[in-house]
């Protein structure tokens, strides 16, 4: 048994830029037979409120999971078991290294959100990408930019992004096989447009937030991309996967 999650998405409970409503996740969900979606709202989604609107929706068939997506100074980071932002977007390293210890401290989990966004288009000596922003700076090689130090504090490495361009996303996932981690899958939607374009696949049946994190600490997943048009595309290690899981996904 397999189940599949898109682990990047926001709705307008929580992402001021976010046009999906919380009943589009819902049905978009049950419509692609996604197992569950993690909802990473940028300003959070408070607790009570979305355990109300679970209760209230009987999602008995799928799973919804409550994270944020932490704004800081060397990009974002999605985090599980906050309950509010403990870091800004100023500062260096050592916000990261705060996040990581608060994080900890609350039993949770990190994934670097889209690290390498922009780092290809540079205009003129700076670039927009908030881990190497100067052109001098960018990595030339996957193992150049696997000694970035953040990559030493996240647990994990978005490598399928939906909102990234097809080199983005490749270079995280080389970055990810030098790092030895095993790369997760989001489409960062804020519509119904391109959700689950981006999506993870574990191993097992999850149906709650601790079964999500036994798993991603397990490790015994893979990212896909294209699930949402019925072309999936598999990233990292499914090749390791007995083809019976594979042929079981929907």
């Amino acid at each position: 048994m397999s189940s599949i999650f898109d682990l990047h998405v926001h709705t307008n409970q929580g992402s001021p830029d976010s046009a999906l409503t919380p009943d589009e996740l819902v049905s978009e969900t049950r419509r692609l037979g996604l197992t569950g979606a993690m909802v990473t709202e940028h300003n959070g989604w408070p607790r009570h409120d979305f355990d109300n609107f679970v209760q209230s929706h009987d999602l008995h068939d799928i799973v919804l999971v409550r994270a944020l997506e932490v704004y800081t100074p060397l990009g974002h980071i999605i985090t599980m078991g906050l309950e509010g932002h403990v870091t800004g977007p100023s500062g260096g390293i050592e916000t990261i290294r705060h996040l990581r210890q608060e994080v900890d401290r609350v039993g949770g989990y990190m994934i670097l959100a889209h690290p390498f966004r922009f780092l290809f288009d540079p205009a003129g000596i700076h670039t927009q990408n908030y881990l190497f922003e100067t052109t001098a700076s960018i990595p030339s090689t996957p193992e150049e930019g696997a000694l970035h130090p953040i990559f030493e504090l996240v647990d994990d490495v978005e490598v399928v992004n939906g909102g990234n361009i097809e080199v983005e996303n490749r270079f995280a996932q080389e970055v990810t096989n030098v790092l030895g981690r095993f790369g997760t899958g989001g489409s960062d939607a804020h519509s119904v447009q391109g959700f689950a374009k981006g999506t993870t696949v574990f191993k097992g049946d999850i149906r709650n937030e601790s079964d999500l994190l036994e798993a991603l600490r397990a490790g015994d997943f893979f990212p896909v991309e294209g699930f949402h048009v019925g072309r999936p595309s598999y990233y990292g290690r499914a090749s390791m996967w007995e083809p019976s899981l594979m042929d079981a996904l929907p």
